[in-house]
């Protein structure tokens, strides 16, 4: 049995967690690293060196690879740049490859709607890196759903508490901005760190196995506590699906404490607990408990597995799309237009300081407490009359077809 072969763009950063899950992964039989591009080659001269001793075809640039990778390369992983991302994974497929493009899939719903129009006329496919979507824990509480053992879905709520440093924003030219070199980013907590997570909900609600929910109106409120960046670092966000669910999502960037994403599901006839090492917890109303995890399967691997088995032909259809993404993006794009802007905190609710890892860290005073609170309460900051919070109005999104931040 022949192995599918990966390129992967890009050698540092996601890039070489990609390169590390496939060769990880390589033992099974199914996938084989045989590219890598680097662009840099003298600052990267060890890591060329070491991959060209294992075998691994080296390019020094992404339309080399184009050009010159039939025949080694079957599928192409994209962990680029955010605002890259459409046009890279449309290129590949023209080019005649199929595509692993690393979420989010793009910052607008136009760049998707590309990328959907490129699946369809190259017959290429593009899988989308959200990995949670090829959860076991996901997917088998999305069978339960549809089972109909929670009965109708209510809400869907997560809260997750990442701090994020000064070194975060300065590892690349675009982390932190809203707006790079005149191409829409978006580099939020809930548009890239915690994507993952308004996705799952969506996909949670989604009417079918490989379907995720159409948003049908979004209130937004987006805040800015780092005082060097441009974009939003702390956000919150209320979601009401075409079929009635609603969805809170709360994440912040600037915490006291480092809490990881824990998503809950209300049903009519039970209740989920799903904590981010994937320990899930389903109490039904009957008085019967589920539990489980992930039972090994790991994610950020399955990814690479769902891609390369669809590439064999042996399954039919893909975990993560541009096509069931789209309305992930729909929401965010939804969430900015709620929000009309970025609202900056008051910078004397803000600390600043080096801690004891030497790290320069951003924590707004009370955000703990303050998300714990909406989370419970399902409602927005403003809603809880916080000082710097700002109400917004709900904007419906059925029908979505652009979205411009510069009207």
């Amino acid at each position: 049995m022949s192995k599918v072969g990966f390129a992967v763009v890009g050698v540092r950063n996601f890039a070489n967690n990609y390169i590390k899950n496939i060769k990880k992964i390589e033992k099974e039989g199914l996938v084989k690293l045989t590219a890598v591009v680097v662009t840099d080659q003298v600052n990267n001269a060890d890591r060329v060196r070491e991959l060209r001793n294992e075998g691994i075809k080296i390019f020094g640039s992404y339309e080399q690879l184009l050009q010159e990778g039939n025949g080694c390369v079957d599928v192409i992983g994209l962990p680029v740049s955010i605002a890259s991302h459409a046009e890279m994974a449309i290129k590949g497929m023209k080019a005649g490859y199929n595509v692993l493009l690393e979420k989010p899939p793009a910052p607008t719903v136009e760049e998707v709607d590309e990328i959907i129009k490129a699946e369809k006329e190259t017959g290429k496919f593009c899988s989308i890196g959200f990995q949670f979507i090829h959860s076991h824990t996901i997917r088998k509480i999305k069978k339960y759903i549809l089972d109909g053992k929670l009965g109708e879905i209510k809400e869907i709520a997560c809260k997750g508490f990442w701090p994020r440093y000064k070194s975060y924003y300065t590892r690349n030219d675009w982390a932190g901005k809203s707006i790079h070199n005149g191409k829409i980013i978006l580099d939020g907590p809930m548009h890239n760190a915690f994507a993952h997570y308004l996705n799952n909900m969506l996909f949670l609600a989604g009417e079918s196995m490989n379907q995720s929910a159409k948003p049908k109106r979004v209130r937004a409120e987006l805040y800015r506590a780092h005082t060097y960046i441009e974009a939003d670092d702390n956000s919150c966000m209320e979601v009401e699906t075409e079929a009635g669910t609603k969805i809170y999502f709360y994440v912040t960037h600037v915490p006291k404490v480092r809490r990881d994403p824990y998503i809950e599901i209300v049903g009519s006839k039970g209740k989920v607990a799903w904590y981010f090492d994937e320990t899930t917890k389903i109490s039904l109303d009957n008085g019967e408990v589920i539990e489980f995890d992930n039972e090994g399967i790991l994610p950020k691997e399955e990814v690479f597995r769902i891609a390369a088995k669809k590439h064999k032909g042996e399954i039919e259809e893909l975990y993560s799309t541009p096509t069931n993404t789209r309305n992930f993006v729909v929401a965010i794009n939804g969430a900015y237009d709620s929000a009309k802007k970025i609202k900056a905190i008051p910078t004397g609710c803000v600390e600043e300081f080096t801690n004891d890892d030497g790290e320069f860290q951003s924590v707004l005073e009370g955000i703990d407490e303050m998300i714990d609170q909406a989370f419970e309460e399902r409602k927005l900051f403003s809603d809880l009359d916080i000082d710097w919070a700002e109400k917004t109005e709900w904007v419906n999104v059925e029908d979505y077809k652009g979205f411009n931040p510069f009207k």
